[in-house]
């Protein structure tokens, strides 16, 4: 029996580790960033014309492909709109940020009669920024009835049982508060993941140039999650763990995550005069290291207005490998119109956690089985007069749903029309709005009843992006 007297309680665990899950694998293999503002015009379909400094980073075999010395730079604003579906309940938040979206340097010379070309840059590969909310009665699953399965076996680690919403029978915990409680959550994500590049390419006739990069990516991420599970309809009012009456329970939790990694890429570039143009690229695993620290606290109220609650802190580290990525594409011009399609390859159930807890390690078999391959595709317009100062550029692009079952809008959908204004013969201004779409699943707690619909939520994403980009030819 737990003393009854103690009302107010702290543990502090410095090496529990905190929980993972499949989104956590999926948020470094979907880039959302601008590589550079006119490639954001074209989408995917820009592996067909890779021709400006932004081939550092789709395919370098097209840095051969820029007559001069070019520098870039560029910045961009998101409008994002993020819809949460939980128990068929819908909640909207909206939330902005600003940042840099690249900048870089190529710059090409001549070497026994054949172009090389070299070029080194920086883009904000993935923005984290966002912030959900989500709220509803969920009749079947609680995540007291998590902790009190999953939890650690260790009296004084196992929160749902320090906090008297568990029993203990041998070397098991169960609860009798498992389902019909009102959830609420607000959560917000911050962070990004920054990527620089150096990248070299050569001609090896005058149709074809081959090219490679060597990349290497840091960055941050923060989750600050305030949850709450309450018995608003007084279910368990005459229900209670060692005479402790349940009302409500309520968490915060923090993590922060710095990480690091590298990973490279070849390519190849052939072309038929100025009216054919094909391009082919491989990515090769990126490699990264994350070190987090994490801290929660659980609170539990109960009807006699008594509370305890709980604090554990810790640090982590682990290894993420993502997978190879292939990516094609092909482009004609005629009349200042330039038609380019692209299409890209990547297998997400190969995304590895290594050298890590055990509960992390098994997540490698979660992932087999939930996601799939995907394929990104789209194709693209660009039309350049020639006599006139000024371009424009309009694309779409559709990448198929990484998980291996079917949810609403899992499909990525990105529109976007850009244009560019020559104010002069060498300096251009480039914009473009992007509409993107998709929809992800994200976990609250692993249910104890096996029956994930209860213990997710499906998180709809709709970001608009404006970004303005200036690049310099000489």
């Amino acid at each position: 029996m737990k003393k009854m007297f103690i009302v107010l309680m702290v543990i502090f665990l410095p090496k529990i580790a905190n929980a993972q899950f499949v989104e956590d694998a999926l948020r470094y293999s979907k880039p959302n960033g601008i590589i550079t503002t006119r490639a954001a015009s074209m989408g995917i379909s820009y592996n067909g014309l890779v021709d400006d400094y932004g081939a550092l980073f789709y395919n370098p075999a097209g840095l051969t492909l820029i007559k001069q010395s070019e520098l870039s730079i560029g910045l961009g604003f998101t409008r994002n709109s993020a819809e949460t579906n939980f128990m068929d309940v819908n909640e909207i938040f909206k939330s902005n940020n600003e940042f840099i979206t690249n900048a870089g340097l190529v710059s090409g010379f001549m070497m026994r009669d054949k172009k090389v070309s070299v070029g080194i840059g920086y883009f904000r590969e993935s923005d984290f920024y966002n912030t959900m909310k989500f709220g509803a009665l969920n009749p079947n699953s609680s995540i007291i009835a998590s902790e009190s399965k999953f939890g650690p076996k260790i009296d004084n680690q196992n929160w749902a049982y320090e906090l008297f919403l568990a029993n203990k029978s041998g070397n098991t915990y169960s609860t009798p508060y498992k389902d019909s409680l009102v959830q609420n959550s607000l959560i917000n994500e911050r962070g990004g993941l920054h990527t620089l590049a150096g990248g070299i390419a050569f001609d090896v006739n005058p149709n074809v140039s081959l090219g490679a990069s060597l990349i290497g990516k840091w960055g941050s991420y923060t989750y600050k999650r305030d949850y709450a599970e309450l018995d608003i309809l007084g279910v368990y009012k005459d229900v209670s763990v060692d005479g402790y009456n349940f009302n409500n329970l309520t968490l915060k939790e923090d993590l922060s995550q710095k990480v690091s990694g590298i990973s490279g890429s070849i390519g190849l570039v052939a072309k038929y005069e100025n009216f054919f143009r094909f391009g082919a690229n491989i990515k090769f695993p990126t490699w990264y290291q994350f070190e987090e620290t994490f801290t929660k606290r659980l609170d539990a109220n109960y009807t006699n207005q008594s509370s305890r609650y709980f604090e554990y802190n810790g640090e982590n580290s682990y290894n993420l490998t993502t997978p190879f990525v292939y990516s094609a594409g092909i482009s004609l011009h005629n009349s200042g119109f330039t038609l380019s399609s692209g299409v890209e390859y990547t297998d997400v159930s190969q995304l590895t956690f290594s050298d890590a807890n055990t509960n992390l390690l098994d997540l490698n078999n979660v992932i087999i089985q939930e996601l799939i391959g995907q394929t990104t595709w789209g194709f693209g317009l660009e039309y350049d007069p020639g006599f006139l100062p000024f371009a424009g550029r309009i694309s779409y692009t559709k990448s198929s749903s990484p998980y291996s079952f079917d949810i609403p809008k899992a499909y990525k959908s990105v529109f976007a029309i850009g244009a560019s204004a020559y104010l002069s013969e060498k300096l251009r201004i480039d914009g473009v709005f992007r509409w993107t779409e998709y929809a992800e699943l994200r976990t609250n707690y692993t249910d104890a009843n096996n029956i994930p619909e209860y213990s997710r939520f499906i998180l709809d994403n709709a970001p608009l992006t404006l970004s303005f980009g200036i690049s310099y030819r000489y």
